[in-house]
């Protein structure tokens, strides 16, 4: 691999890519997209699988009696750096503060919107779905937390400046791609289940297919002779139907 390419790989070989913040704008109802002014120094990505023990009354429980039961939504946590500054001329500008000067009410009207996409929407009841995107990254979900810190002002006591801590309960949309295209929870792919001393076969079919008649399925896919004689130590495989 040569330099160049090494380069390219590490740094990227096109325009700086800004990462944004899309939602449905409130008061236009229209999608509105807002690219930050400084890139997020990082973002974490944190997702949760819970587990129930399907040990029996009076067993040990032990790691190989844990089924997964369901995948809770990814959270994400990133910080955003909004900027409305301009310059304006040298005898107006404090020291220090000249990147910062600007009389705009902008900045305050795009964090009153930002903030009313955390408020119930009257159509469905339901807050207002955003989409934060940077590179080939797109996460989809519902603001779950958000605090605003106003950092810089101009003369006037305007905000010009303002960090967005925000949490986003969702997915990133690349992964739902692949939910979408593999439903591995439907009945018709194959998967495992274990079942306790308190089950029964029917009851795990009612389960998995909502037809407990198709229990003997299940017996004949594992060798099962008497429904009520079950190892209830093996996995029992579960067919596609």
């Amino acid at each position: 691999m040569s330099t160049e390419t090494r380069q390219q790989l590490i740094y990227g070989d096109g325009a700086l890519q800004k990462a944004s913040l899309t939602y449905k704008n409130p008061q236009s109802g229209k999608n509105t997209t807002i690219p930050v002014q400084f890139n997020p120094t990082e973002y974490s990505i944190q997702r949760s699988l819970k587990y129930e023990s399907h040990t029996g009354q009076g067993e040990e429980a032990h790691p190989d009696d844990q089924q997964a039961s369901r995948s809770g939504l990814a959270m994400l946590n990133v910080s955003l750096i909004l900027d409305t500054s301009t310059q304006m001329q040298d005898y107006q500008i404090p020291k220090g503060l000249s990147k910062y000067l600007n009389d705009s009410k902008e900045l305050t009207s795009i964090c009153q919107d930002i903030s009313l996409i955390m408020k119930r929407n009257a159509e469905n009841h339901e807050p207002s779905m955003v989409t934060f995107s940077w590179g080939s990254m797109a996460f989809y979900g519902h603001v779950t937390s958000l605090k605003i810190s106003y950092q810089m002002f101009n003369l006037n006591g305007m905000p010009v400046r303002a960090k967005l801590d925000m949490e986003i309960s969702g997915e990133d949309k690349s992964i739902l791609n692949i939910i979408g295209a593999n439903p591995h929870e439907s009945p018709d792919r194959t998967k495992y289940r274990r079942i306790n001393q308190r089950e029964e076969l029917w009851m795990l079919a009612d389960t998995e297919y909502h037809d407990p008649s198709c229990w003997r399925e299940i017996a004949r896919e594992n060798g099962i002779l008497n429904p009520r004689k079950v190892d209830y130590t093996r996995r029992l495989k579960i067919p596609a139907l």
